[in-house]
């Protein structure tokens, strides 16, 4: 998969999305009001998704719940969950598979990759599951990563941040950068000295 793709799925993922904030919807009105009022039509209807998103959807809280059946709590938790991480993913574009980033780098090794993560050069991301996650922006045209933003990166992931908010931080505008994100910044080819110090502001800033 190369950036282009990668930026070309974003779309995918943000369609999906609103699938599933709606799916989230969905089971806050199940849980909330009465759900013997309400038909799978209504539901479907009112909150813009397929009956087949309902019917797996409870499908599968049953099958995780076991005879013990569905709480509330269970209901509410399955949403959030379902909602996390294509929310992220539509705040920070599509990511890469540890397959794909090693593809993207002229194919190196597993290790090759392990070592630039130690080295902080490249911009890596668990997931709920635990899989390391590559998100597609830090990359140039040629498929290197933009040093000077993964390097802004890691100081504000370096400063007891998560690695999540350290990659929203490169994404979102910053009027110590003119109004620009870090990652327009970097791409713009500003002065990476600015870049670094405005991270380092920020970085004590958010860990304060």
């Amino acid at each position: 998969m190369s950036v282009k793709d990668g930026v070309a799925a974003q779309d995918k993922l943000r369609a999906a999305t609103d699938h599933l904030e709606a799916a989230q919807a969905l089971v806050n009105e199940i849980t909330d009001g009465d759900p013997a009022s309400l038909t799978i039509h209504e539901l479907t209807d009112r909150f813009g998704v397929s009956e087949e998103v309902v019917v797996v959807l409870l499908e599968t809280l049953g099958e995780m719940v076991g005879e013990r059946g569905i709480t509330v709590k269970d209901a509410r938790r399955a949403a959030m969950l379902a909602a996390a991480g294509p929310a992220w993913e539509n705040e920070l574009g599509p990511s890469l598979s540890s397959a794909q980033v090693r593809e993207l780098l002229g194919d190196v090794s597993r290790q090759r990759v392990d070592e630039l993560l130690r080295e902080h050069r490249l911009i890596g991301l668990r997931d709920s599951s635990g899989r390391r996650r590559f998100p597609v922006f830090q990359f140039q045209d040629d498929g290197r990563p933009m040093e000077a933003l993964v390097s802004a990166y890691w100081t504000l992931a370096d400063a007891a941040i998560s690695d999540w908010t350290a990659a929203a931080w490169c994404v979102a505008t910053d009027e110590a950068l003119d109004g620009r994100s870090p990652l327009a910044w970097a791409r713009e080819h500003r002065d990476p000295e600015r870049l670094a110090r405005v991270a380092a502001q920020d970085a004590a800033r958010l860990a304060g």
